[in-house]
């Protein structure tokens, strides 16, 4: 469940709207969020809500940035921050893996509507389900692409055009 945007502090207090100041992970132990997979309470009893979790809880990204920053914009700004989109430091995940994950969530749960109107008898839903699956048997077989190798200059070609060059200089 997302945090009440009017009881967390998302701009400072000169207006600016904040990035790494609403993470714990940035030495804030007054920021709303952690980029953990799962809330957090600190040992001093401070409770920081999942980022990630909540994300992935929303219908899409639109949804997800009103629900965590307020505005698309702050969620512009946020995504312009490398250690936002890639992850922090190698231990937490960032908005690439998020929507990774969000894609696959939605494909499966497309897949599964599927499955019920196929098993209800409908014959599109069926044959959709039949050709993807055709589609992702075929990775990989065949014979393989023919690659020519690029071609490079010999080391005779070189010296003589620096031999050339040396002459002229």
């Amino acid at each position: 469940m997302a945090l009440d945007l009017n009881t967390i502090r998302l701009k400072a207090g000169n207006g600016v709207q904040l990035t790494k100041e609403l993470f714990y992970e940035w030495n804030n132990i007054d920021a709303p969020y952690t980029l953990k997979p799962e809330d957090f309470t600190s040992e001093k009893g401070n409770t920081y809500t999942s980022f990630s979790k909540i994300y992935l809880e929303q219908a899409d990204e639109y949804e997800a940035a009103l629900a965590l920053v307020g505005t698309w914009a702050h969620w512009e700004k946020l995504c312009k921050s490398k250690w936002f989109v890639e992850g922090k430091d190698g231990n937490y995940r960032g908005l690439n893996d998020w929507r990774e994950e969000m894609r696959l969530r939605d494909e499966s749960n497309t897949k599964r509507i599927l499955q019920k109107l196929a098993e209800k008898g409908n014959v599109t839903a069926a044959r959709y389900l039949n050709e993807t699956a055709k589609k992702t048997d075929t990775k990989g077989k065949g014979r393989p692409e023919k690659k020519t190798p690029a071609k490079m200059p010999s080391n005779a070609v070189n010296l003589a055009k620096e031999i050339e060059r040396r002459k002229q200089g």
